[in-house]
């Protein structure tokens, strides 16, 4: 019974019931945003990034993502994409390349390095339209005496677009180090911390491990700041494509494993007294192939992070079949990432007048095998900087 001013009236149980979940039944949760994500794009990437955009399209009803990412080798650089080539040379034999003397033009390689950058916003970043393509530089980038320079001054619109520009400002009033339009870089969006790392030649300098270390403090002093998402090329020491990733030099594999060492202390609240712990992701590609849990490996028992590979976007493969797409990324209320593979196949609607031969190729015949033989090298990191 209630009594209001003189009169008494009766709630009914259920009613009464309602009444109390509307006053102690917690908020829901903010609904899932997504994201898209995968790299090295070479050889086949204008028949396989055009089907990703598309695929992403048409999944924006279940799964509106916010941005693509792509995780670096945009382009072959060292030599010319196989369907660079076929567009010149429609017999050119993409498998062995040992037609290439006899059906390319003797000087095809100057024209092409002038171009491939152009080629690839052209083929592959316009088709994603109006969506925000972010970009990491991978080791291709760095190739045929290409520098940072180069890459800075050709994607600076990518690298200066907003998010990125306005959380540099916002970094710059807080003291934390890093310039416009650098190969490395973060954003917020939605209280996850993005970071696109630059491990192009499978290292990371002195002054990046530095920002990382400074940026992951920030983030452990910022509740707003529930997830640490981080995007690189080449993945961090001790994962499943060890053979493929920042193993190859010691410089790569210490400046890596300090790396791994922040991201850990980042999950679990010890960067800064009275931190709190962040969910931390990792992404990479480097390595062409599909593997989720990338590093749940015997080296990084007890200190596993939720880690995926994807460098499924065009470039020669190891394994059959082979499978090209992308990671539709959920990021859920919470915070929680929960990425999914989706398959592009040649079905996919890619884009005009493609040629048979060029698709013959990319879908049936784009394979090269790993080396075999593969060790460590003997490494004694030192303290970090």
């Amino acid at each position: 019974m209630y009594r209001r001013g003189a009169y008494t009236f009766a709630v009914k149980p259920a009613l009464a019931a309602l009444v109390l979940l509307a006053v102690v039944a917690p908020a829901a949760p903010p609904s899932s945003w997504y994201f898209a994500v995968s790299g090295d794009s070479r050889d086949c990437g204008d028949v396989i990034v055009p089907r990703i955009a598309s695929a992403v399209a048409a999944r924006r009803a279940e799964a509106p993502a916010q941005f693509f990412w792509h995780l670096g080798d945009f382009r072959r650089t060292s030599d010319l994409d196989c369907d660079v080539a076929t567009r010149l040379a429609p017999s050119f034999d993409c498998k062995t390349r040992g037609n290439q003397d006899e059906v390319l033009p003797r000087d095809a390689m100057g024209p092409y390095l002038d171009s491939e950058w152009d080629d690839f916003l052209e083929r592959q970043v316009r088709p994603f339209g109006a969506l925000p393509v972010f970009l990491t530089v991978g080791n291709h980038e760095l190739y045929s005496e290409r520098t940072r320079d180069e890459y800075r001054a050709k994607f600076r619109r990518q690298l200066t677009q907003e998010p990125i520009h306005r959380q540099r400002l916002l970094d710059k009033k807080a003291g934390l180090p890093g310039m416009e339009g650098d190969t490395y870089y973060r954003f917020q969006m939605r209280g996850v911390d993005f970071l696109d790392l630059d491990n192009g030649d499978r290292s990371f300098s002195k002054e990046q491990m530095i920002w990382v270390a400074r940026v992951l403090a920030a983030d452990a002093k910022d509740p707003s700041i529930t997830t640490i998402v981080a995007g690189m090329h080449a993945a961090l020491p001790f994962s499943k494509q060890r053979r493929h990733a920042m193993e190859d030099t010691c410089a790569g594999f210490c400046s890596g494993m300090h790396v791994y060492d922040l991201f850990v202390r980042a999950s679990r609240g010890l960067l800064v007294p009275g931190g709190k712990p962040k969910r931390v992701y990792l992404f990479a590609s480097h390595a062409h192939s599909f593997d989720a849990d990338a590093y749940d490996t015997p080296e990084h028992a007890g200190r596993v992070l939720p880690g995926w590979i994807v460098g499924t976007a065009g470039a020669e493969q190891y394994r059959t079949p082979l499978t090209y797409g992308y990671l539709e990324v959920e990021v859920r209320g919470d915070g929680e990432v929960v990425p999914r593979f989706r398959e592009v196949t040649r079905a996919t609607g890619g884009p005009a007048g493609e040629s048979p031969a060029l698709l013959d190729h990319c879908f049936e015949r784009n394979l090269e095998a790993l080396p075999v033989a593969w060790t460590y090298p003997d490494c004694a990191c030192g303290a970090a900087p």
